[in-house]
């Protein structure tokens, strides 16, 4: 164990790399992969700014003519946000801003936990690794609470290794605040990072040094020591549930939930669990997203080279988790990459010491080779994966975007015409209603206007943000109920298929 130790090179390199990473297309507006999540946090963020609300009293845009409070994690992202926007001003960029500065200091934090755990050289190519590999950029700058809870994470473990071995107080407390955090802001870290933090106290408490869980649940139950884990334990499920209770009570009231609960979770799917193209698909994405490619034999290296380490069994608990977690929301993870995102916490480390691991096998020639190979694959995959596409629906959909919130007043309720995706709502700034090109028709559109809304707006090409509307019989009906006569320059007047119209004009 080497907590204090230092490499020959400085810590500064992999974090200036991390820093420079993420903030490219800092400004870009709040699109892309995942724009509907990081819309929702985006307004989130917008409403406690503008209305000053407390923080249990989350609103999305998407709440029809209601003010739209929501039943969703804790929302301590979005509001810390809000506090920033009171000395900046609006704009997005500034949330993206926080979340670089969160991945960085992440950065610092696996560089620590590999340190501890194998030693100094080690520590330092993980968190080399963590600042170049495609997912920790891309969700380091992203709208969204990913980046705060890889950070709370990281925080949770080197903390409580740190109370292990100084018994310093305040470490302890540091860990459990930042563990509940963590859980509040989603709930599945109760597995895939309590069973890294039962890893700690198992290697320092219970003196247990191989991966043997027949022997943990005895070591725990009848050890004097297992008081304060109880506590830790305890007093965190209190305060998380306490909040998730709250949250859906609030979602009940108001009637709009982020589905966190319930048999509309839409999470587990025991025909995925077993169907292989599934796990193969999740493989490649790995590999490719997490591990640009090159990383993939470094970590299976690194695992087989942690068995020489003790403490290793704390990462190897983390991969475990996220396993595990993995299998209990299959249906999610499989279509939203950021549920494997919190294995790059265990695994950068254990990637830097495969990566050590081979010094002295190969030359440094061909170890170069592989770096910068490894760099070129994430730089093409944030490319054309990230950054490309934020650009492409930047220049689609700001333009209506900006004209919506030129002409249309900021108390009008609208009506976006993009299916589940909320991007239009949050870009154009304004609350309303989601509606499908499918379901555009005289009743919907009278039950609209009922309700009070002023404006109907979208793309007649576009079924969602990201999704193109193919099919040329709703097209064809969609022009028939928004673009008659007295509405078809409206129609027209924007580029590519973009419409703004006035819910009076239908429905006459």
């Amino acid at each position: 164990m080497n907590i204090n130790g230092k490499y020959q090179y400085s810590n500064w390199i992999p974090l200036f790399i991390g820093l420079i990473t993420r903030i490219v297309n800092l400004n870009s507006p709040i699109v892309g992969v995942h724009s509907w999540r990081q819309a929702d946090t985006a307004a989130m963020a917008r409403h406690f700014y503008l209305q000053q609300s407390p923080i249990w009293l989350p609103q999305v845009d998407w709440g029809g003519a209601s003010k739209g409070f929501v039943e969703s994690e804790f929302p301590i992202y979005p509001y810390l946000v809000a506090q920033v926007y009171k000395i900046t001003g609006l704009n997005e960029s500034y949330g993206r801003l926080l979340s670089v500065f969160f991945g960085v200091l992440t950065i610092y934090l696996i560089i620590r936990i590999g340190t501890i755990i194998f030693n100094p050289s080690s520590g330092w190519w993980g968190g080399l690794f963590f600042s170049i590999l495609p997912i920790n950029i891309y969700y380091s700058r992203t709208f969204q609470a990913e980046s705060l809870l890889l950070l709370l994470a990281a925080i949770s473990i080197e903390r409580l290794i740190s109370w292990n071995i100084n018994k310093t107080k305040f470490s302890l407390i540091i860990s459990w605040i930042s563990f509940v955090l963590a859980c509040l802001l989603k709930i599945l870290p109760f597995v895939w990072l309590g069973l890294p933090l039962l890893g700690i106290q198992m290697t320092y408490s219970y003196k247990i040094t191989k991966f043997d869980l027949i022997k943990l649940p005895a070591s725990i139950l009848f050890n004097r020591k297992s008081l304060g884990l109880y506590l830790y334990i305890i007093t965190a499920l209190l305060v998380v549930s306490s909040w998730f209770i709250y949250s859906y009570r609030l979602g009940q009231s108001s009637g709009i939930s982020f589905f966190l609960w319930g048999k509309d979770t839409d999470r587990i799917s025991l025909s995925m669990i077993f169907n292989l193209k599934v796990w193969l698909d999740l493989i490649l994405r790995i590999s490719l997203r997490n591990l640009a490619l090159i990383g993939l034999p470094f970590l299976i290296l690194g695992i087989f080279k942690s068995k020489q380490y003790k403490d290793s069994v704390i990462l190897n608990l983390g991969l475990l988790g996220v396993f595990i977690t993995t299998i209990l929301s299959i249906r999610s993870s499989s279509v939203h990459e950021y549920y494997q995102l919190p294995m790059q916490i265990f695994a950068c480390p254990l990637v830097g010491l495969g990566w050590c691991s081979v010094s002295g096998y190969i030359r440094d020639n061909l170890k170069n080779i592989m770096l910068l190979l490894m760099i070129f694959i994430s730089s093409i995959i944030m490319i054309f994966d990230y950054w490309s596409l934020e650009n492409v629906q930047a220049k689609l959909w700001m333009p209506l975007a900006e004209s919506v919130r030129k002409e249309v007043p900021l108390e009008s309720r609208v009506v976006s015409v993009t299916g589940l995706d909320p991007t239009l709502l949050n870009l154009s700034r304004r609350q309303g209603w989601l509606a499908s090109p499918y379901n555009v028709n005289e009743i919907t559109i009278k039950e609209w206007k009922k309700e009070g809304a002023k404006v109907i707006i979208g793309n007649i090409n576009w079924q969602e943000n990201y999704i193109p509307l193919e099919d040329q019989n709703i097209k064809t009906r969609l022009e028939k109920y928004l673009c008659s006569d007295e509405n078809k320059k409206l129609c027209n007047e924007f580029p590519d298929g973009n419409y703004i119209i006035p819910i009076r004009n239908l429905d006459n």
